[in-house]
């Protein structure tokens, strides 16, 4: 993006101002209009006094008065440019930055508290982001950017374990890959987490909690857990380590049905579902449960990708930018999936997830059965800045193939079924997928 304006603490500047203020203050101090002109003011006559040339003395004449012209008209043009850049357009004008100045000083001086100047800084800008409104708009530092980006790409460091939160806001333990340290370190289903590193999470969403559980490879990480089946508190210790993501998991509910789930719309999604897909049509699915109950959403990109290996031709989805300009994301049908499809979603089934129920659904390829979406029709960009941090924030939002937007209204199911939380933490059955297999086997 050209002239993109970059906030760094104390001024803004553009990504191309350093080579304008050289040439403005080139212009302004004379240190290279100035001397040109010197050097045309020291042509002194000959030692030999020779005839008059009036030509000679006229075109010297001339080039001085063409080299002040040019010294003048460049020095206003780029001034022009510099007040384009922080004036017009900037925000952090004079008058802010001197505020932004005066305050830190004030903080140096007087503040009973240490702080990190870094930080500061990067609370302007996460602040900058705040002020807009945009409850998604979020500044990310270098090291945020790429843990962001390492997260899509489906590899972190953590202990393997997957979580959920019921609705009375307890995060629990829903299943742990096979062979993980979560595995190893005696986690099991239904646990409900207490506490990380000794730190009470009630209270806290199952992202944040999440969170605090993972870290560098190698370091440790204690999970305190309350297991109902036995009415102990316990504390599971385990070692960090590099993990692959498994957001789709897969098996046959009974001899034609398949059943796939959905867990995020990461990078890694599109192959593992291309995998599931393929295995459980050898093993004689004929009709599909796609669960994506707790999938709040991921890369458009992804979720595209997985839609495109079963839908039929038509439009995917909408997307409408800030200048109302529509854009529609189709299908060629190539690899339709002939069978029938039930489609599981919750409160949590969110973005690309609602993308994919809108998607199935308008084009008569599938029903939902659970309870309503979480109505998020909105699309987020990012953008990255010269020193490797960036931003993301909304830029569109969208529409699915009938027309319908759903920001803040969700979906409806087709099928309503609440999820039955008991009988799931005593005997482990799933209500609503049983109600799936029911309609399929009608």
């Amino acid at each position: 993006m050209e002239n993109q304006e970059i906030l760094t603490g104390s001024e803004t500047v553009s990504v191309n101002e350093p080579e304008i203020k050289n040439e403005v203050m080139g212009e302004i101090t004379g240190s290279e209009a100035e001397p040109a002109v010197q050097q045309a003011d020291d042509v002194q006559p000959p030692r030999k006094k020779k005839k008059k040339h009036p030509f000679g003395k006229g075109f010297v004449f001339g080039m001085l008065i063409m080299l002040l012209l040019c010294s003048v008209a460049f020095f206003f043009l780029c001034l022009g440019r510099v007040i384009y850049i922080s004036g017009g357009r900037g925000l952090a004008d004079a008058e802010v930055t001197a505020k932004a100045n005066t305050i830190a000083a004030y903080l140096q001086e007087y503040s009973i508290y240490e702080y990190d100047e870094t930080a500061l800084r990067e609370g302007m800008l996460d602040g900058l982001m705040s002020a807009t409104g945009d409850k998604y708009a979020v500044y990310y530092n270098a090291d945020e950017l790429t843990a962001v980006f390492t997260d899509y790409d489906g590899n972190f460091y953590g202990i393997g374990a997957l979580i959920k939160q019921n609705l009375d806001g307890e995060v629990y333990i829903s299943g742990v890959y096979e062979d993980s340290p979560a595995e190893k370190s005696g986690l099991q289903a239904g646990d409900v987490i207490i506490a990380v590193n000794g730190e009470d999470v009630k209270g806290l969403d199952r992202y944040d909690v999440a969170e605090k559980m993972r870290g560098e490879k190698g370091t440790e990480v204690t999970i305190t857990v309350y297991r109902e089946s036995t009415g102990e508190t316990l504390e599971c210790r385990a070692v960090r380590d590099k993990l692959k993501k498994i957001d789709v998991e897969y098996r046959m509910l009974t001899d034609d049905i398949g059943y796939i789930q959905i867990k995020d719309f990461d990078d890694v999604a599109i192959d593992q579902f291309t995998d599931a897909l393929a295995t459980l049509k050898v093993l004689g699915m004929k009709d599909m449960v796609i669960d994506l109950r707790g999938n709040t959403g991921g890369l458009l990109r992804a979720a595209t990708g997985i839609i495109r290996q079963i839908m039929c031709k038509g439009v995917i989805f909408s997307t409408e930018d800030a200048s109302g300009e529509r854009t529609d994301f189709e299908c060629d049908g190539d690899r339709e999936f002939k069978g029938r499809i039930v489609i599981l979603t919750d409160g949590y089934t969110a973005s690309a997830s609602e993308i994919m129920t809108g998607a199935l659904r308008d084009n008569g390829m599938a029903i939902s059965i659970g309870t309503n979406t979480f109505g998020k029709g909105l699309v987020q960009d990012f953008f990255f800045l010269s020193d490797g941090s960036g931003i993301k924030f909304t830029t569109d939002q969208y529409f699915t193939p009938n027309g319908t937007a759903i920001n803040g209204v969700g979906i409806a199911p087709d099928i309503e079924v609440e999820f039955d939380y008991d009988a799931y933490m005593a005997d482990g059955t799933d209500n609503q997928l049983d109600a799936a297999i029911e309609y399929l086997e009608k």
